[in-house]
């Protein structure tokens, strides 16, 4: 098994590509997008967050779904790509953050979490879990993105992780939307 990549890891993958896993051009990745969206809804949202938004692909959509968008990542090279991808939309802002101690209180109308807590490891997992609960504002949404299959890099495996959510989102939450494809699951839950 290969060691867990950590935000160093990240950095490097944005400094040596500016789009590490064809976000604009994969037709995969523009799939992942539509499913993401389907499960972000149709309503506005006032007070947006993504989490891990890399080079700001799904920034960008998502910020037409936001009045306010803060894009959060820990790789300051990727935060530079998102930066610049977005410069024309003055409503979404981008901020470096360590996770899970950077993460922001709230309340957030919607937060978009994916392809991310299987990188967190499995002591931070529940503190991560519990500060996105108590972010997410009366009446708001938050939407899990993530595979499911095992892979070589993650901290925490990806089947612990969906457990992981799907426990702490039980009680006060309820499902607003659920998809499985054969690679990954997208759910939102609506406080």
């Amino acid at each position: 098994m290969a060691k867990p990549i950590d935000l160093d890891g990240f950095e490097a993958m944005f400094a040596a590509d500016p789009d590490p896993w064809g976000y604009a051009a994969s037709p995969f990745e523009r799939f992942k997008r539509r499913i993401l969206m389907e499960a972000v809804g149709t309503r506005m949202y006032g007070r947006g967050l993504e989490l891990a938004c890399a080079n700001g692909e799904n920034s960008a959509v998502l910020g037409s779904k936001c009045l306010r968008l803060l894009a959060l990542d820990g790789s300051p090279t990727a935060l530079a790509i998102a930066r610049d991808r977005n410069r024309a939309t003055p409503r979404i802002r981008f901020a470096e953050a360590v996770l899970p101690g950077g993460m922001p209180r709230g309340p957030f109308d919607l937060i978009v979490v994916s392809e991310l807590l299987y990188y967190i490891a499995p002591n931070d997992l529940q503190v991560m879990l519990a500060r996105l609960r108590a972010a997410v504002a009366a009446g708001g949404r938050i939407v899990f993105l993530h595979h499911f299959l095992d892979f070589d890099d993650a901290a925490t495996p990806p089947a612990l992780v969906a457990e992981a959510v799907e426990r702490a989102f039980a009680a006060g939450f309820r499902v607003g939307y659920r998809a499985r494809t054969g690679r990954f699951d997208a759910v939102a839950f609506d406080r």
